[in-house]
């Protein structure tokens, strides 16, 4: 039975706060890239060495997702969520001190490490606080504030850069991100935490660690993420770079182009997770539901190919909008897939499992890209293969992945005794 406190206003005001959140999240995750061109001059290096200080995210950011995940579980995605906030919001503003590469790789495992919470105690919360046929919609705009912020960050940084500098312009916007751990800790109760602890209930989480690498749901979610995962961060690394060298764009137009793709997003992804969560009103059931819209959005995301083989510049450029813009829908609306197979006590671990694994997809991704192009000396077949990936994503969701519905075997697991707090 749901909380009586848990009003309309309250899931408005938790998904505002959340949506702000991931806003300041894609800022600091992307703020790095647009600062590359002035960190290379300054330092004297090569572009073969800044890619590997940009890749440093990566090796936190992966196994962090695991911890934190479970950290969540046990002491709560709001002490979670408000810590690790802190912590990529000042390694990300300690960049404006970085004297050698060697400093940019530690603070981007810092941040690295801070972000890694954010989606699986997204998860967590909305799947705590929100019924099944709010959950689309509550994650799809709170993961709106990453595209929201992908859109802006290159407009945002650019400015502050041409007007103080870049190491002003990390200063700004880390510790600007600093502001919302202030109005996260004083404005959100996770009233599911809440109850529990004034009932008297100590829940204690055995983490199955086997039924989780055993799943047939969850391997199979797991794999369609790492496939989705290769085409975004195709999107995130190297679309920019195809504009410019593959055709041929001014910084200015590819600029254009990027921010439209993911303003497209922005807008979208509210707009699918009300249709998703509307068809389950309707009388669809949650599996047909959830992962009819899936399909279809990765079957958009896949027409990618068609950019890559376009002589006419505005077919090209139509597809690439259509593609970015649907494969970030995309990958918001994953977590309302997995909000409703992974139960609640269990989303922080299972999701952060999850997103790690399907991550490596992406730190995969960058890699396999510049090979293909150095050897054909083309984007035609990296972008291809960036769609043919989320391709084989439609087909394990269609075949892999079974009925989305609460794991019965990760439901058994926990445990509640009275006279305790909740741990």
């Amino acid at each position: 039975m749901m909380d009586s406190r848990n009003t309309k206003a309250y899931r408005i005001g938790v998904v505002a706060l959340l949506t702000a959140g991931t806003f300041i999240n894609a800022v600091d995750r992307a703020s790095l890239s647009i600062a590359v061109p002035f960190i290379i001059k300054d330092f004297g290096i090569s572009t073969a060495t800044m890619g590997i200080a940009l890749s440093a995210f990566f090796w936190a950011y992966v196994p962090g997702n695991v911890v934190s995940g479970n950290l969540a579980d046990r002491f709560g995605s709001k002490k979670v969520l408000g810590w690790s906030a802190a912590i990529w919001s000042i390694f990300s503003a300690m960049t404006g001190f970085a004297q050698n590469v060697f400093h940019i790789v530690l603070v981007r495992l810092g941040v690295g490490a801070g972000e890694a919470a954010a989606l699986p105690t997204n998860t967590k919360i909305i799947a705590s606080n929100f019924p099944s046929t709010e959950r689309g919609t509550a994650i799809m705009v709170a993961l709106a504030g990453i595209r929201v912020g992908n859109a802006a960050t290159p407009i945002l940084m650019a400015f502050l850069i041409a007007t103080w500098g870049w190491r002003t312009a990390f200063f700004v916007t880390g510790l600007g991100s600093l502001l919302w751990c202030v109005i996260w800790y004083f404005g959100f109760r996770d009233l599911s935490d809440v109850k529990a602890r004034e009932a008297g209930v100590k829940e204690k989480v055995a983490i199955p660690w086997k039924i989780i690498f055993t799943s047939r749901a969850l391997i199979g979610l797991t794999l369609v993420k790492f496939t989705q995962d290769y085409l975004q961060y195709l999107f995130f690394t190297w679309v920019p770079a195809y504009l410019v060298m593959g055709r041929g764009f001014s910084v200015v137009t590819m600029g254009f182009y990027m921010a439209l793709a993911y303003a497209t997003a922005a807008i979208a992804q509210p707009l699918v997770g009300w249709f998703s969560d509307w068809l389950i009103k309707k009388g669809w059931s949650i599996n047909r539901a959830r992962k009819s819209v899936q399909i279809g959005l990765q079957l958009l995301s896949a027409t990618i190919i068609i950019t890559g083989y376009s002589d006419d510049v505005g077919i090209a450029m139509f597809f690439l909008v259509l593609a970015i813009g649907a494969e970030s829908t995309c990958a918001g609306h994953t977590w309302a897939l997995i909000a409703e197979v992974v139960p609640p006590k269990l989303a922080g671990t299972v999701g952060g499992v999850i997103n790690a694994l399907g991550s490596s997809g992406g730190a995969l991704s960058p890699i396999v890209t510049g090979l293909i192009v150095t050897a054909t000396g083309s984007f035609t077949l990296a972008l291809t293969f960036g769609g043919c990936s989320i391709l084989v994503a439609s087909l394990i969701l269609l075949f892999m992945v079974p009925e989305l519905k609460p794991l019965a075997e990760l439901e058994a697991r926990g445990t509640q005794t009275s006279g305790a707090r909740l741990l």
